[in-house]
């Protein structure tokens, strides 16, 4: 995931986490490497990959079809609604602010009830 040839950048997610529904939600924030040929929901599953390793809960979001059809990766960055799967890495460069859709109750962390 993400191993394309582009060139490697850095990148710090600040993410929204939500337990539940009516649980009180707040940003983590992460650091990650990696090719600028990457989609940002290839990025968020690199993530995961790291989370999961670590022992730590994993970032819960949706995703189906991975290209640009299904809408289910829908999401807020840097105050943009658009699809992790069709969003490229080189649009969002150095700090990125990542919430669920917003006007819409959130189950667990970027995941809208929709």
């Amino acid at each position: 995931m993400g191993g394309g040839h582009g060139e490697t950048i850095s990148v710090t997610l600040r993410v929204w986490r939500q337990d539940g529904p009516d649980e009180p939600g707040r940003f983590d924030v992460h650091h990650q490497t990696i090719s600028t040929d990457a989609s940002f929901l290839e990025m968020l599953d690199l993530l995961n990959e790291e989370l999961n390793a670590a022992g730590e809960e994993p970032v819960a979001f949706e995703s189906d079809c991975r290209e640009g059809i299904c809408g289910s990766c829908s999401m807020n960055m840097n105050g943009k609604n658009g699809l992790a799967c069709t969003t490229a890495i080189e649009d969002l460069k150095g700090e990125v602010r990542i919430t669920p859709l917003p006007s819409m109750d959130v189950i667990k962390d970027l995941v809208p009830d929709s």
